[in-house]
């Protein structure tokens, strides 16, 4: 397991992900599932009719920081982008292992499936930090 893949373990599945519309900064706490084949690329459910959904039409770009754990642990990244995936929700659901995820998300097939793809990021700790950045 990757040092990144350990950063990202340590959050258990969350992160905030700030999103920009017409210059409005918009901050939201959201479960992510990992692939393990692509630890880069981070998958999240959205209602469609959501504001994040509007906001995300207008400017994929979005930045993220994942829970910091005891030791401070916590990924944070301004070059990342949130999509609607070419994937279905069968092709990601065992990537999802928090079990608080599946309480707030009853009907995931129900929901739009987002793919968030990071191109670099910092692992940032309070002993220090390390920049990672990932191929396109």
């Amino acid at each position: 397991m990757t040092l990144f893949e350990e950063y990202a373990q340590a959050s258990h599945g969350l992160l905030y992900v700030a999103t920009e519309k017409d210059g409005q900064p918009s901050l939201r706490m959201m479960g992510f599932g990992m692939d393990p084949e692509n630890p880069n690329h981070w998958y999240l459910l959205s209602k469609a009719d959501s504001n994040k959904m509007a906001d995300l039409k207008e400017n994929d770009r979005v930045a993220i920081e994942t829970l910091m754990n005891e030791n401070g642990a916590r990924i944070e990244s301004n070059r990342a982008t949130l999509k609607p995936s070419d994937k279905v929700w069968g092709d990601v659901k065992d990537f999802f292992t928090n079990p608080v995820f599946h309480k707030n998300h009853p009907e995931p097939e129900r929901e739009v499936l987002l793919e968030l793809t990071i191109r670099s990021a910092r692992l940032s700790s309070f002993a220090g930090s390390e920049v990672m950045t990932f191929e396109a």
